[in-house]
Protein backbone atom coordinates (compact mmCIF):
# COMPACT_ATOMS: atom_id res chain seq x y z
CA UNK A 1 0.00 0.00 0.00
CA UNK A 2 2.89 2.40 0.68
CA UNK A 3 3.73 2.03 -3.07
CA UNK A 4 0.48 3.17 -3.73
CA UNK A 5 0.40 6.29 -1.91
CA UNK A 6 3.31 7.30 -3.48
CA UNK A 7 2.05 6.34 -7.03
CA UNK A 8 1.82 9.49 -9.79
CA UNK A 9 -2.02 9.11 -9.68
CA UNK A 10 -2.29 9.49 -5.69
CA UNK A 11 -0.01 12.43 -5.74
CA UNK A 12 -1.86 13.91 -8.63
CA UNK A 13 -5.46 13.51 -6.97
CA UNK A 14 -4.62 14.89 -3.64
CA UNK A 15 -2.75 18.10 -5.83
CA UNK A 16 -6.15 18.60 -7.24
CA UNK A 17 -8.15 18.31 -4.02
CA UNK A 18 -5.61 20.40 -1.91
CA UNK A 19 -7.99 23.54 -1.94
CA UNK A 20 -11.15 21.58 -0.52
CA UNK A 21 -8.63 19.93 1.53
CA UNK A 22 -7.65 23.17 2.75
CA UNK A 23 -11.18 24.27 3.07
CA UNK A 24 -12.44 21.46 4.83
CA UNK A 25 -9.70 21.58 7.18
CA UNK A 26 -9.50 25.02 8.23
CA UNK A 27 -13.26 24.90 8.39
CA UNK A 28 -13.60 22.07 10.84
CA UNK A 29 -10.68 23.83 12.82
CA UNK A 30 -12.60 26.98 13.74
CA UNK A 31 -16.00 24.90 14.51
CA UNK A 32 -13.51 22.95 17.12
CA UNK A 33 -11.69 26.10 18.32
CA UNK A 34 -15.05 27.76 18.62
CA UNK A 35 -17.24 25.24 20.82
CA UNK A 36 -14.17 24.24 23.25
CA UNK A 37 -13.27 27.61 23.41
CA UNK A 38 -16.11 28.48 24.84
CA UNK A 39 -15.18 25.71 27.78
CA UNK A 40 -13.07 28.41 29.56
CA UNK A 41 -15.58 30.95 30.30
CA UNK A 42 -18.38 28.29 30.35
CA UNK A 43 -17.11 25.58 32.71
CA UNK A 44 -17.66 27.57 35.81
CA UNK A 45 -21.06 28.01 35.04
CA UNK A 46 -22.96 24.94 35.77
CA UNK A 47 -26.20 26.58 36.36
CA UNK A 48 -26.20 28.14 32.93
CA UNK A 49 -25.62 24.56 31.40
CA UNK A 50 -27.81 22.79 33.90
CA UNK A 51 -30.52 25.05 32.48
CA UNK A 52 -29.75 24.64 28.43
CA UNK A 53 -30.12 21.19 29.22
CA UNK A 54 -33.20 21.00 31.64
CA UNK A 55 -35.10 23.37 29.33
CA UNK A 56 -35.03 20.92 26.62
CA UNK A 57 -37.23 18.35 26.38
CA UNK A 58 -35.97 14.93 27.77
CA UNK A 59 -36.21 12.93 24.03
CA UNK A 60 -34.35 15.47 22.62
CA UNK A 61 -31.85 15.93 25.26
CA UNK A 62 -31.26 12.18 24.60
CA UNK A 63 -31.15 11.63 21.25
CA UNK A 64 -29.03 14.44 20.65
CA UNK A 65 -26.59 13.44 23.20
CA UNK A 66 -26.95 16.81 25.23
CA UNK A 67 -28.04 14.85 28.99
CA UNK A 68 -24.89 16.34 30.58
CA UNK A 69 -22.88 19.60 29.38
CA UNK A 70 -21.51 20.77 33.19
CA UNK A 71 -18.49 17.90 32.76
CA UNK A 72 -15.97 18.07 30.42
CA UNK A 73 -17.07 15.21 28.83
CA UNK A 74 -20.02 15.50 28.92
CA UNK A 75 -19.47 18.99 27.16
CA UNK A 76 -17.11 17.93 24.45
CA UNK A 77 -19.23 15.01 23.66
CA UNK A 78 -22.32 17.64 22.81
CA UNK A 79 -20.32 19.79 20.91
CA UNK A 80 -17.90 18.25 18.61
CA UNK A 81 -18.59 14.21 19.20
CA UNK A 82 -22.34 13.58 19.19
CA UNK A 83 -23.81 15.86 16.02
CA UNK A 84 -22.27 17.95 14.12
CA UNK A 85 -18.32 16.48 13.82
CA UNK A 86 -19.63 13.02 12.77
CA UNK A 87 -21.70 15.03 10.19
CA UNK A 88 -19.17 17.68 9.08
CA UNK A 89 -16.45 14.86 8.24
CA UNK A 90 -19.16 12.71 6.88
CA UNK A 91 -20.29 14.97 4.62
CA UNK A 92 -16.48 15.95 3.94
CA UNK A 93 -16.09 12.48 2.94
CA UNK A 94 -19.48 11.72 0.73
CA UNK A 95 -18.35 15.00 -1.64
CA UNK A 96 -14.67 13.33 -1.87
CA UNK A 97 -15.99 9.99 -2.47
CA UNK A 98 -18.56 10.90 -4.91
CA UNK A 99 -15.35 12.85 -6.97
CA UNK A 100 -13.29 9.75 -6.71
CA UNK A 101 -14.18 8.49 -9.86
CA UNK A 102 -17.87 9.31 -10.94
CA UNK A 103 -16.64 13.00 -10.92
CA UNK A 104 -14.08 12.37 -13.31
CA UNK A 105 -16.63 10.06 -15.43
CA UNK A 106 -19.44 12.70 -15.25
CA UNK A 107 -16.96 15.57 -16.79
CA UNK A 108 -16.03 13.00 -19.52
CA UNK A 109 -12.03 12.86 -18.73
CA UNK A 110 -11.90 9.61 -16.83
CA UNK A 111 -10.85 8.14 -20.76
CA UNK A 112 -7.62 10.24 -20.49
CA UNK A 113 -6.49 8.42 -17.06
CA UNK A 114 -7.69 5.44 -18.28
CA UNK A 115 -5.41 5.07 -21.48
CA UNK A 116 -2.44 5.29 -18.82
CA UNK A 117 -0.87 1.60 -18.48
CA UNK A 118 -3.01 1.37 -15.34
CA UNK A 119 -5.88 -1.65 -15.11
CA UNK A 120 -9.43 -0.58 -13.77
CA UNK A 121 -9.12 -2.06 -10.52
CA UNK A 122 -5.27 -0.36 -9.98
CA UNK A 123 -7.25 2.49 -10.67
CA UNK A 124 -10.00 2.63 -8.22
CA UNK A 125 -7.56 1.00 -6.11
CA UNK A 126 -5.27 4.47 -6.43
CA UNK A 127 -8.18 7.26 -6.09
CA UNK A 128 -8.82 5.57 -3.13
CA UNK A 129 -5.62 5.59 -1.34
CA UNK A 130 -5.86 9.33 -2.62
CA UNK A 131 -9.48 9.50 -0.29
CA UNK A 132 -7.69 7.72 2.55
CA UNK A 133 -5.18 10.50 2.49
CA UNK A 134 -7.71 13.34 2.59
CA UNK A 135 -9.69 11.99 4.99
CA UNK A 136 -6.99 11.21 7.34
CA UNK A 137 -5.30 14.31 7.14
CA UNK A 138 -9.21 15.82 8.06
CA UNK A 139 -9.32 12.74 10.71
CA UNK A 140 -5.89 14.37 12.34
CA UNK A 141 -7.38 17.78 12.18
CA UNK A 142 -10.21 16.26 14.72
CA UNK A 143 -7.97 14.51 16.90
CA UNK A 144 -4.93 16.64 17.48
CA UNK A 145 -7.42 20.25 18.28
CA UNK A 146 -9.49 18.51 20.41
CA UNK A 147 -6.57 16.79 22.26
CA UNK A 148 -4.96 19.69 22.84
CA UNK A 149 -7.70 21.65 23.44
CA UNK A 150 -9.50 19.19 26.42
CA UNK A 151 -5.71 18.77 28.35
CA UNK A 152 -4.50 22.49 27.60
CA UNK A 153 -8.44 23.98 29.28
CA UNK A 154 -8.18 20.79 31.86
CA UNK A 155 -11.90 19.44 31.09
CA UNK A 156 -10.91 15.74 32.97
CA UNK A 157 -10.73 14.01 29.60
CA UNK A 158 -8.06 11.30 29.21
CA UNK A 159 -5.62 11.42 26.44
CA UNK A 160 -6.47 7.56 24.90
CA UNK A 161 -10.83 8.60 25.60
CA UNK A 162 -10.60 11.75 23.47
CA UNK A 163 -8.13 9.35 20.67
CA UNK A 164 -10.61 6.99 20.94
CA UNK A 165 -13.21 9.06 20.08
CA UNK A 166 -11.85 10.90 17.16
CA UNK A 167 -10.27 7.57 15.56
CA UNK A 168 -14.30 6.18 15.71
CA UNK A 169 -15.11 9.22 14.14
CA UNK A 170 -12.39 9.20 11.66
CA UNK A 171 -13.82 5.19 10.88
CA UNK A 172 -17.09 6.67 10.87
CA UNK A 173 -16.26 9.33 7.90
CA UNK A 174 -14.30 7.01 6.00
CA UNK A 175 -16.81 4.30 6.35
CA UNK A 176 -19.61 7.31 4.49
CA UNK A 177 -16.69 8.51 2.05
CA UNK A 178 -16.21 4.88 0.99
CA UNK A 179 -19.77 3.84 0.39
CA UNK A 180 -19.70 7.18 -1.88
CA UNK A 181 -16.81 6.27 -3.98
CA UNK A 182 -18.44 2.48 -4.31
CA UNK A 183 -21.84 3.74 -5.47
CA UNK A 184 -20.02 6.17 -8.07
CA UNK A 185 -17.62 3.67 -9.02
CA UNK A 186 -20.48 1.34 -9.38
CA UNK A 187 -23.02 3.78 -11.05
CA UNK A 188 -20.88 6.63 -13.05
CA UNK A 189 -23.27 9.27 -11.18
CA UNK A 190 -21.79 11.61 -9.01
CA UNK A 191 -25.81 12.33 -8.28
CA UNK A 192 -26.57 9.09 -7.30
CA UNK A 193 -23.24 8.81 -5.20
CA UNK A 194 -23.95 11.76 -2.94
CA UNK A 195 -27.70 10.92 -3.21
CA UNK A 196 -27.25 7.25 -1.47
CA UNK A 197 -24.54 8.32 0.50
CA UNK A 198 -26.20 11.00 1.63
CA UNK A 199 -29.59 9.24 2.64
CA UNK A 200 -27.34 6.44 4.13
CA UNK A 201 -25.65 9.09 7.02
CA UNK A 202 -28.32 10.77 7.68
CA UNK A 203 -30.61 7.38 7.64
CA UNK A 204 -28.29 6.23 10.16
CA UNK A 205 -27.78 9.15 12.49
CA UNK A 206 -31.73 9.07 12.83
CA UNK A 207 -32.03 5.49 13.90
CA UNK A 208 -28.96 6.51 16.19
CA UNK A 209 -30.32 8.93 17.34
CA UNK A 210 -33.93 8.51 18.05
CA UNK A 211 -33.37 5.01 18.82
CA UNK A 212 -32.50 6.25 22.16
CA UNK A 213 -35.79 6.79 23.17
CA UNK A 214 -38.18 5.17 20.63
CA UNK A 215 -38.74 1.57 21.62
CA UNK A 216 -39.40 0.80 18.73
CA UNK A 217 -36.51 2.11 16.67
CA UNK A 218 -34.38 0.47 19.38
CA UNK A 219 -33.52 -2.87 17.88
CA UNK A 220 -32.46 -1.07 14.57
CA UNK A 221 -30.07 0.28 16.21
CA UNK A 222 -27.13 -2.66 15.13
CA UNK A 223 -28.30 -1.09 10.92
CA UNK A 224 -26.36 2.67 12.10
CA UNK A 225 -23.11 3.18 11.49
CA UNK A 226 -23.35 5.81 14.43
CA UNK A 227 -24.19 3.07 16.66
CA UNK A 228 -20.50 1.53 16.61
CA UNK A 229 -19.09 5.27 16.54
CA UNK A 230 -20.82 6.22 19.54
CA UNK A 231 -22.59 3.01 20.96
CA UNK A 232 -19.29 2.05 22.99
CA UNK A 233 -19.20 5.76 24.65
CA UNK A 234 -15.67 6.45 23.75
CA UNK A 235 -15.24 9.64 25.68
CA UNK A 236 -15.96 7.59 28.80
CA UNK A 237 -14.79 3.88 28.27
CA UNK A 238 -12.18 4.34 25.40
CA UNK A 239 -11.37 1.90 22.77
CA UNK A 240 -14.13 -0.64 21.80
CA UNK A 241 -12.01 -2.65 19.12
CA UNK A 242 -15.20 -4.45 18.17
CA UNK A 243 -17.42 -1.42 17.17
CA UNK A 244 -14.40 0.15 15.62
CA UNK A 245 -13.13 -3.25 13.57
CA UNK A 246 -16.83 -3.06 12.25
CA UNK A 247 -16.54 0.52 10.57
CA UNK A 248 -13.22 -0.24 9.35
CA UNK A 249 -14.91 -3.99 7.87
CA UNK A 250 -17.52 -1.88 6.26
CA UNK A 251 -14.62 0.60 4.36
CA UNK A 252 -13.29 -2.45 3.49
CA UNK A 253 -15.99 -4.32 2.09
CA UNK A 254 -17.25 -1.26 0.10
CA UNK A 255 -13.72 -0.95 -1.35
CA UNK A 256 -14.01 -4.29 -2.61
CA UNK A 257 -17.18 -3.76 -4.23
CA UNK A 258 -15.85 -0.65 -5.65
CA UNK A 259 -13.54 -2.47 -7.11
CA UNK A 260 -15.59 -5.09 -8.54
CA UNK A 261 -18.09 -2.94 -9.74
CA UNK A 262 -16.18 -0.14 -11.74
CA UNK A 263 -14.25 -3.23 -13.54
CA UNK A 264 -17.60 -4.91 -14.61
CA UNK A 265 -19.30 -1.68 -16.10
CA UNK A 266 -18.96 -0.27 -19.61
CA UNK A 267 -17.84 3.05 -18.47
CA UNK A 268 -19.29 6.87 -20.34
CA UNK A 269 -17.15 8.74 -22.42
Amino acid sequence: MLPDLMSPLVVKTVRDWRRATVGWAVGLAVFVLVYLGSWASLRDQDALLTLKTDTMPKGLSVAFGLQDMTTGAGYLQSTVYSVIGPLLLSMAGIMFGAKAVAGLEDRHVLDLLLANPISRQRFVWQRYCALLTVMGGLGLVLLVLPLLLSQTLHMGVSVVDVTAASVGLFALGLLHATLSMAVGAATGRRATALGVAGTVAMAGYVIFALGRSVSWLEPLRWLSPFHYYLGGDPLHAGFHVGYLLVLLAGSAALTGFALRGFDRRDVRV
